[in-house]
């Protein structure tokens, strides 16, 4: 079944910043959507709950070098 988190990142620093995570979280096993807004630091994922773990999502942003939380 499809399921939504949120989160925030509130260190992009352009909106190239923000592509770079959005593709990193599309890459993802179970990943059906991600948008990422670059203004308001807002990232939603839709994922297919019985694949994806969305605890590794605040894991794939780190790795890209930002610091997510809770939406």
């Amino acid at each position: 079944m499809t399921e939504t988190t949120q989160l925030r990142v509130m260190d992009f620093d352009c909106p190239s910043c923000a592509s770079t995570v959005e593709r990193a979280l599309s890459n993802q096993e179970g990943v059906e959507d991600v948008e990422v807004h670059y203004s308001t630091g807002r990232v939603e994922i839709d994922y297919d709950d019985s694949v994806a773990d969305p605890a590794t999502f605040e894991q794939t942003i780190e790795n890209q070098g930002y610091t997510p939380q809770p939406a």
